[in-house]
């Protein structure tokens, strides 16, 4: 068997935290098909009766879930690192621009599809339901983006920094979760938005090992 079949062979194998991975988003599009049909709107009113909204923590954590706060730096440190030489850095850096851009597009023409309403018009006018293919902010509460982008983000992280992982995706999760506190998403939409960012991270490194085993990157000793 030649050297470079050896190498596909390896890089095409994940690993068994990548497999646990695929498991937490079985889980998580489990939650979410429960929140939707049984917490959704109690959690929802619950964080209004806190005035969880008024938080200025929360508000600004939240914003991390904006794809902006991950292209940008992944982005320089592509730059950087690749005028350094420093090849697998900048491919972990590229890893964090395909996961959460190309997650992004897909969340996007999945709250068209699906058109749900967001928590305003369930405070406003009792409404918890679907216009599918329907425009506008108010109907585009599933799956949540920034849930999307931050397990997108946080699962390429972990996956290039083990000793963080412990870390790294509980945060993902509780970020993702501000979005519930101050009204701009249900549960459902989170729990669905976080199981889509994770796996369109696993997928950008799947289809990396099968195009391009030679180049896979490999974790940082960070």
């Amino acid at each position: 068997m030649s050297a470079r079949m050896n190498v596909r062979m390896n890089a095409g194998m994940s690993t068994p935290f990548e497999r646990r991975l695929w498991g937490l988003v079985v889980a998580c599009v489990a939650a979410a098909i429960v929140a939707h049909l049984a917490a959704d709107a109690t959690v929802a009113r619950a964080a209004q009766a806190n005035r969880l909204v008024e938080s200025q923590v929360l508000q600004w954590t939240t914003e991390f879930g904006e794809a902006i706060w991950w292209l940008v730096p992944a982005g320089v440190v592509f730059a950087v690192a690749a005028a350094q030489k420093r090849h697998n850095l900048a491919r972990w850096a590229f890893a964090v621009i395909a996961a959460v851009g190309g997650s992004g597009l897909l969340v996007n023409g999945l709250k068209f599809v699906f058109g749900k309403s967001r928590p305003r018009l369930l405070f406003e006018e009792g409404r918890l339901d679907f216009t599918p293919f329907s425009y506008g902010h108010a109907v585009n509460s599933f799956p949540s983006g920034h849930a999307t982008t931050c397990a997108a983000a946080t699962v390429i992280l972990s996956l290039a920094l083990p000793r963080w992982r412990a870390v790294l995706l509980p945060l993902g999760f509780l970020l993702a979760l501000t979005r519930v506190a101050i009204h701009a998403h249900y549960l459902s939409d989170v729990c669905a938005g976080f199981a889509l960012g994770t796996a369109c991270a696993l997928l950008t490194l799947r289809v990396w090992r099968a195009r391009w085993p030679e180049n896979v990157p490999k974790s940082l000793s960070m």
